[in-house]
């Protein structure tokens, strides 16, 4: 019996490693051993970017530098004191804002700064990209008043991604309360995290073990997808209301410093793609539930409204360009090149006609 078991114990040995090593050479899955490098614990905010952090990124679909500053955020050049003449915008978000999946100069950030160069060159902007990848409403709010109310904001945008963050902001409610963040896990807990985050496998294994209970507990797929449902359960709108509370408190803090709040709605990829809203819409049929396209970007900016912050919905826009589905990645939720630019083009617009840069300027 001991020969037989160890004989099925180097088997499925094997069989890790064969697997291990075909997805990391097809590339599917985006694991890459070297993205862990880029996180922190940090007791005061939770887990954020390391500082001085660098990695090439590689996956089927992409390849990018990705270069953290000092301050800890996506950028080549420390923040530092403003220059004379100098204006500032921090963009806050999750991995839509961080956007590892492109080079810097190709995010939004970059290319919504140098719009706002061009059109007055006697003012010097700079667009600080402070979105950081897993990062909810809660989290936003940690990080802007610990860490990013030091850049000297004149405008802080608030990226929100319709897709999760009424969910994400039920789950730090205890945070939010209380304002300590998530206790940094213990080492045996840090190890483990670690080594689910090296392998490919254990990274497919979580996501399906993820998508099992959300279908039995929401009745979706994947737990994204309850903030759609047309009956959607509590813990939606348990969330909606943290969302606005952790957004309301980014928005106070960022006036009492002199700057100027606003929103920005990131739609999911399936909102403005057609053939991903069909998969998707048979999928939670098939468990039971009933799909509202546009009811997550609905909700949220309901909730949202009574903050009296300017606020822009990006889906009408992604969804009216030509071949829209082009905007977002085919293997990711991410925006491809041509959708950074898009959003870039409908911020500057944004704050052009909104009363965001006239509420300062």
């Amino acid at each position: 019996m001991l020969r037989r078991g160890l004989l099925v114990f180097a088997i499925v040995v094997v069989q890790f490693v064969v697997i291990e090593a075909a997805l990391r050479a097809y590339g599917q899955y985006a694991g890459a051993t070297t993205f862990g490098e880029l996180f922190m614990d940090d007791p005061a905010v939770g887990i954020r970017l390391r500082p001085n952090a660098s990695i090439r990124y590689t996956t089927v679909e992409f390849t990018t530098d990705i270069r953290i500053n000092p301050e800890g955020v996506r950028d080549d050049d420390p923040i530092g004191p403003k220059a004379p003449g100098e204006r500032r915008i921090v963009v806050l978000g999750d991995s839509l804002v961080l956007s590892v999946q492109v080079q810097a100069a190709q995010t939004f950030c970059e290319r919504l700064e140098a719009r706002l160069n061009a059109e007055a060159p006697a003012t010097r902007w700079r667009v600080i990209n402070a979105g950081v990848q897993g990062y909810g409403p809660v989290e936003q709010w940690m990080f802007f008043d610990r860490v990013a109310a030091a850049f000297e904001p004149d405008i802080v945008m608030m990226v929100v991604f319709v897709g999760n963050d009424a969910l994400e902001a039920a789950d730090g409610a205890g945070t939010l309360a209380t304002g300590r963040p998530k206790v940094v896990a213990e080492p045996g807990a840090r190890q483990w995290r670690r080594l689910i985050r090296s392998s490919v496998v254990l990274q497919a294994v979580r996501v399906r073990w993820d998508q099992l209970r959300s279908r039995l507990a929401l009745g979706t797929p994947e737990r994204p997808l309850a903030s759609y449902l047309a009956d959607p359960p509590p813990v939606v709108a348990e969330g909606l209301e943290q969302s606005r509370q952790a957004f309301g408190k980014i928005a106070e803090r960022a006036r009492g410093l002199g700057a100027a709040p606003a929103l920005v709605l990131m739609p999911a990829r399936f909102q403005v793609n057609d053939e991903d809203y069909g998969n998707l819409d048979a999928a939670v049929r098939q468990a039971g539930g009933v799909l509202d396209r546009q009811s997550a970007s609905r909700r949220l900016e309901q909730a949202l409204a009574p903050l009296g912050v300017p606020m822009i919905d990006l889906q009408p826009i992604l969804a009216r360009q030509p071949e829209p589905n082009g905007v977002f990645f085919q293997r990711n939720v991410h925006l491809t090149p041509r959708g950074h630019d898009v959003v870039a083009s409908a911020l500057h617009e944004f704050l052009r006609t909104s009363s965001v840069l006239s509420s300062k300027f």
